[in-house]
């Protein structure tokens, strides 16, 4: 059902690139007038104000956006920085935030942060359901639209849903034409590892293993996860059978000239825009759960009882529990 519905929303986003060349886009440029008065009213005085003005030239309108909040938003600054550092709690601080809703800049920038912290711990479906939120709910808000649309194309890849992800990034690179390079030249060779995965069998089950070897990864091997694997030993064993078959029709013939049809492998994501402060790769969150103490991991799930409610409280209940089972085994 998680499943169902996580692909529910993340096609509902999709419908906010559809038929991007026949009718206006959905996507607007940063009001960044609009934001500078957002600041004004947190306090920002001209020297602040100029300081950002400067930061947007010398580095861009995206890092320049994000330091100014975290100046004059300290909930934020703390959760952000969490997420900078990779550690699991930021969830929790980011997820308040969002539910909290009182600031709209916060809110989004806070999703985009959720979004990436669940793709960097390998739950992408969460990646997914927040990203999506923020592409319905947050965009034409913040400098982060491209941002976050390359990263939900990324999520979708990794759930696997390769042909959302595909048509993803595809309206990715037909409406935000001036992306940075990195981001436009991973999302066309992703764009192009899915499609030609699509065509083969061997990649529907390189995609079903990926996902089979997350949840083992979390210790569930339960019935579900169990079929799956029966499921997957079946379709190689067919492709096997198909294979063999083939070999004795051709009698031999040279194969010199076949295309490999092993998995292309990932391409390796580039570092978001607004992520300042980590100049290196932050631990592996799985790891960092680790790091906690029993009673720090217990007082940050009584937290979640206490601060979250509704879809929120139950999205980070999950996540922490499915950190819970990594870091018993």
């Amino acid at each position: 059902m998680a499943r169902i519905v996580t692909t529910f929303v993340a096609l509902l986003a999709l419908g906010a690139f559809a038929e991007a060349q026949e009718r206006e886009s959905p996507f607007r440029p940063f009001d960044k007038a609009k934001f500078v008065a957002h600041l004004r009213s947190l306090g920002a005085g001209d020297a602040d104000l100029a300081a950002y003005e400067a930061q947007c030239r010398e580095e861009s309108v995206a890092h320049a956006s994000e330091a100014a909040l975290r100046r004059f938003h300290a909930n934020y600054a703390a959760a952000a920085a969490l997420a900078d550092d990779g550690d699991p709690k930021c969830a929790l601080e980011l997820a308040a935030l969002i539910a909290g809703g009182d600031d709209p800049y916060v809110r989004a920038h806070a999703r985009y942060h959720l979004g990436r912290h669940f793709l960097d711990g390998d739950d992408p479906d969460k990646a997914a359901t927040v990203l999506a939120q923020f592409l319905r709910d947050d965009r034409n808000l913040t400098p982060l639209d491209a941002e976050v649309a390359f990263f939900y194309g990324s999520a979708l890849a990794e759930v696997p849903l390769p042909r959302e992800a595909a048509a993803t990034f595809a309206e990715f690179l037909q409406v935000f034409p001036d992306a940075p390079e990195r981001y436009r030249a991973v999302a066309a060779q992703r764009k192009a590892e899915l499609e030609a995965q699509s065509e083969s069998a061997l990649h529907e089950i390189a995609d079903n293993m990926k996902g089979i070897g997350r949840e083992l990864r979390r210790q569930n091997s339960g019935d579900d996860t169990q079929q799956r694997q029966k499921d997957v030993v079946t379709k190689l064993e067919k492709i096997i059978e198909q294979l063999e078959e083939q070999e004795k029709q051709s009698s031999g013939a040279p194969s010199g000239n076949r295309q490999s049809q092993s998995p292309a492998a990932n391409s390796a994501l580039p570092g978001g825009e607004s992520r300042i402060g980590n100049l290196h790769d932050a631990p592996r969150v799985a790891e960092r759960w680790g790091d906690y103490k029993d009673r720090e991991r217990k007082a940050i799930e009584a937290e979640v009882q206490t601060r979250l409610s509704g879809p929120w409280k139950k999205m980070v209940e999950e996540y922490y529990k499915k950190l819970n089972e990594g870091s018993s085994r």
